[in-house]
């Protein structure tokens, strides 16, 4: 007869190896510490750089409210030029409605404009734009967009302005080859 034999009785259960447990304790650690730096920095960070003027937008409350009511003024008055007009009076009353928008800016006065970086220089490029017009017009000789480093103003303008104030891109009808004669 055949006796069976019981199969042996569990022994103890090996107990985790010492390491690997401080191991598990180190990256908890770390884990804790970098979810509190990046907690931390979401907390103080819109505080620390709240009052900072952003170099590539123009950005500043006062400016911006102003600037989006100039180009909004700026588009109704290119609508409202007369089709009736010479191709050179029509030029100088679209050049004319520029100045004004720069000038509405510029009412602002320095010290608002110096809260904002590149107003000056966006308010510069388009007094640039309406002098290369106007002097296409009196040469009788065909308009061509200035360039500044590089690139034509007008697309320096638009890196600008792309933050939220698309009217205050540069209407075409103030880009033709002949000045006064677009949007006809």
């Amino acid at each position: 007869m055949k006796t069976e034999v019981a199969p042996p009785l569990p022994g103890p259960v090996d107990p985790e190896p010492e390491v690997d447990r401080r191991r598990s304790h180190r990256i908890t650690i770390v884990v804790l510490v970098l979810s509190g730096i990046v907690g931390a920095l979401w907390v103080i960070g819109p505080i620390v750089y709240a009052g900072r003027d952003d170099p590539t937008a123009i950005d500043s409350k006062p400016v911006r409210t102003t600037v989006l009511a100039g180009c909004t003024q700026l588009r109704a008055d290119l609508a409202a030029v007369p089709d009736g007009l010479s191709v050179a009076d029509r030029a100088e009353a679209e050049n004319r409605a520029v100045d004004r928008l720069v000038g509405r800016v510029r009412a602002l006065g320095p010290d608002a404009l110096a809260h904002d970086d590149p107003v000056e220089q966006w308010l510069g490029d388009w007094e640039t734009i309406v002098a290369a017009r106007r002097q296409a017009v009196r040469e009788g000789r065909h308009f061509s967009t200035p360039i500044a480093g590089g690139a034509p103003v007008n697309i320096r303008m638009f890196e600008l302005i792309r933050s939220g104030l698309g009217k205050c891109d540069v209407p075409e009808q103030l880009l033709v080859p002949q000045p006064g004669a677009g949007n006809r």
